[in-house]
């Protein structure tokens, strides 16, 4: 079924390029014997990921083909301006069918519509519901409806009596889940192709201008990093640039720390050494979101000390094609990430235990974790030790062979912030020669920065959707 369904879909391709592409990065991985060896149905009392991958490549496929028939873009502009050219709600009053002027149809079943009443005692001005869940009932049917200006009345029944309340239009429009709603929801949100060289702004643009401070984000957002040129060299500045997206996020290194060589460091960045690419503090159950990275010092006399930086959703997307029963065990078998170190003043004891990768409902990548530095002993079941380690062998092959690795060495005055829960990070190894080489470092929350970036795109913006930033989300 799968096997019919995507070849007749590359024939959609009328682009030989195209064609081509898609047979290489999609179709031939999903065909492939090995593929389809690990997506095997497993009769058991239980869903297993075998399911969720079959389906997953299924919705994969169905992603790249269908969502660009409508981009998110188009259903939120249109939530604006277009209005119902009619509604029809259901024979027994379950669902709810509003058709669009501009032609857009959807459905929308009673409870979700009574879930989302918009009436004073149901939502607070300021957006919070007040609304109590336990009063609501599947069985709730429309009874009654009406359209008063931008705004539906409804009137729902169910065992408890009726209630009457309100839906704004431009909500409706905007909160749409059909399948092609959804489909276009997450391709929005889905984040390119790896970008080839790191984008900049100038310190001027970002501190000067609210269109500069929406670049800045979108930058961030869209290519997981960016330089901040022309940063005056002054030990707090790092702050003042933070607080311009939100406030500073306190770890156990504080609020601020310096990447300086020290005598006795208690992280290997305060040393000369080389760092493998890593993710920070993936210890943490939700490590920090942006670094930023002030270079206050880094005298020409010192030999290496280059900065480098890598995508791993694109490591990973990557990943799941070439090696998709090593994928499904970096899904399933946990891996330790820890950070015990007693003989420091801020004492720690931090133990974590999660898989390196995780999906959503769909099977997409919505975390990665990668931080070998980091890693305590493996602590899983016997029959898990030898597959979980042949899986992590080779996504660390693939992290260190990779051809997208970005290279720079920081310049005094430049700024580099870059999303810490996408992009690996790491440095080359370096001889001070009696120079000195010094950054000033802090960070933010990942999900402050994404509200920060959405808000801005609202506001300032063309009303884009945030990009995926790794912080869990399902969306």
């Amino acid at each position: 079924m799968i096997m019919r369904r995507a070849t007749s879909l590359s024939l959609c391709f009328q682009n030989a390029a195209a064609r081509i592409l898609f047979h290489k990065r999609i179709l031939l991985p999903c065909l492939s014997s090995k593929f389809f060896s690990s997506f095997q149905y497993q009769q058991k009392s239980t869903h297993t990921l075998h399911n969720k991958y079959f389906k997953m490549t299924s919705f994969y496929i169905a992603t790249q083909l269908t969502a660009n028939k409508k981009s998110y873009s188009h259903f939120t502009k249109s939530a604006e301006k277009s209005k119902i050219k009619d509604f029809i709600k259901s024979f027994n009053g379950k669902t709810l069918s509003i058709k669009w002027e501009d032609e857009f149809q959807y459905e929308f079943h009673s409870v979700w519509l009574r879930h989302n009443c918009h009436c004073e005692s149901c939502r607070h001005p300021n957006g919070q519901r007040l609304l109590d869940p336990s009063s609501v009932q599947t069985s709730t049917y429309l009874a009654n409806l009406n359209l008063e200006g931008d705004n539906l009345n409804i009137i729902w029944t169910n065992s408890f009596g009726q209630h009457h309340g309100v839906v704004p239009l431009n909500f409706l429009r905007s909160h749409t889940y059909d399948k092609t709603s959804l489909l276009a929801r997450r391709q929005a949100a889905k984040n390119g192709y790896p970008c080839s060289k790191i984008p900049n702004i100038s310190f001027s643009e970002v501190n000067s201008s609210t269109l500069g401070l929406l670049k800045l984000l979108q930058q961030i957002n869209e290519d997981g990093l960016s330089i901040i040129e022309g940063v005056p060299l002054e030990d707090l500045k790092v702050v003042e640039i933070a607080n311009l997206i939100g406030p500073v996020e306190a770890t156990i290194y504080g609020t601020t720390f310096d990447v300086e060589v020290t005598k006795e460091p208690i992280n290997v960045a305060y040393s000369n050494l080389e760092i493998d690419l890593h993710q920070d503090l993936v210890y943490y159950e939700s490590p920090p979101g942006l670094q930023l990275l002030h270079c206050l010092k880094f005298d020409s006399s010192v030999q290496g000390g280059e900065s480098i930086f890598l995508d791993v959703f694109h490591i990973a997307d990557q990943f799941r094609l070439t090696h998709p029963d090593l994928f499904k065990v970096l899904v399933e078998v946990p891996a330790t990430f820890q950070k015990v170190h007693y003989n420091r003043d801020y004492p720690v004891h931090i133990v974590n235990q999660k898989p390196h990768i995780k999906l959503n409902h769909y099977g997409e990548i919505v975390a990665v974790y990668w931080a070998p530095p980091f890693e305590g002993p493996l602590s899983v079941a016997e029959e898990d030790v030898e597959r979980y380690y042949t899986a992590y062998e080779m996504f660390a092959k693939t992290v260190k062979s990779s051809l997208n690795l970005l290279r720079h060495r920081l310049q005094p005055g430049q700024l580099v912030v870059f999303n810490n829960q996408r992009m690996l990070h790491g440095r080359t190894g370096f001889q001070t020669n009696g120079g000195l080489r010094h950054l000033k470092g802090c960070y933010i929350n990942i999900d402050v920065f994404k509200s920060r970036t959405q808000v801005y795109n609202n506001l300032y913006g063309d009303k884009r959707l945030a990009k995926r930033v790794g912080n869990q989300c399902w969306f």
